[in-house]
């Protein structure tokens, strides 16, 4: 493996400005590593019954209309996986495991299969504003001959997806991750935080020495910007997405 090849990746991606651009630049990866396919998406916190997706595809279009229209995300392990767990998962594992017991993974496997993909590695991302995110690569080469060619990419495979979703949180005009960059203001973050705990707008004047009408005025900023209908809809979203965490 080429550490200077990577690194040339890395820096295409820390200069992309769109999702077409970002396809292109994992495309031109997979195939510089060995592989034959990608695919990243991420889950946005923005509500909690209701979050929002991304996704860039480098899976044959076929595949993906099929994926979508079975709802095979809902029973996807590597899915599963990078949503609860943060080391890799390599997907021929889940062939010797998962696969073996449950019918319905077993179809998708097989299925997957089909269209070339046969055998890959996921990648889990978790971040700072509640947004959780997988990489995968795939290749159409059957498990046992490709295992010692996906465990050889395993660091390469796990840096380059960190910066996939850093260049994705960067695109420009990006509506769905607006709401991860809110930009509080520090008094802003400090009337949710402590509404997290109870205390009226009164309270929390008394507790940070300003007017409860300074307070009403930061916690309205704060709803605009994260684009919610009331405090408690403002205390989810912001704690959903990072904005505001328990102090040290």
């Amino acid at each position: 493996m080429d550490n200077s090849k990577l690194f040339e990746f890395i820096a295409r991606l820390n200069s992309a400005n769109s999702y077409e651009e970002i396809r292109l630049i994992s495309m031109d990866f997979c195939h510089a590593f060995g592989f034959d396919n990608f695919i990243y998406g991420a889950r946005i916190p923005t509500s909690m019954v209701s979050p929002q997706y991304i996704s860039i595809s480098g899976y044959p279009p076929e595949w993906r209309d099929y994926y979508v229209e079975n709802d095979y995300i809902g029973i996807d392990p590597t899915v599963s996986h990078c949503f609860t767990k943060t080391t890799p998962v390599y997907w021929e594992t889940i062939l010797k495991t998962t696969c073996k017991q449950d019918q319905q993974v077993n179809k998708l496997f097989y299925e997957a299969d089909d269209f070339g993909l046969c055998n890959g590695i996921s990648f889990p991302i978790h971040c700072i504003h509640g947004e959780t995110a997988m990489f995968s690569l795939a290749t159409g080469i059957e498990a046992g001959k490709s295992r010692s060619h996906i465990q050889q990419t395993l660091a390469f495979g796990h840096l380059f997806a960190c910066y996939v979703h850093e260049a994705v949180t960067r695109v420009p005009d990006n509506g769905i991750l607006s709401m991860i960059n809110a930009n509080l203001t520090d008094r802003e973050k400090e009337c949710l935080l402590w509404t997290t705990e109870g205390k009226t707008s009164w309270e929390v004047s008394q507790i940070i020495n300003i007017s409860e009408r300074t307070v009403v005025f930061h916690l309205n900023n704060a709803m605009k910007k994260l684009n919610v209908v009331n405090k408690q809809h403002a205390v989810a979203r912001a704690i959903s997405l990072g904005q505001i965490t328990p102090q040290l």
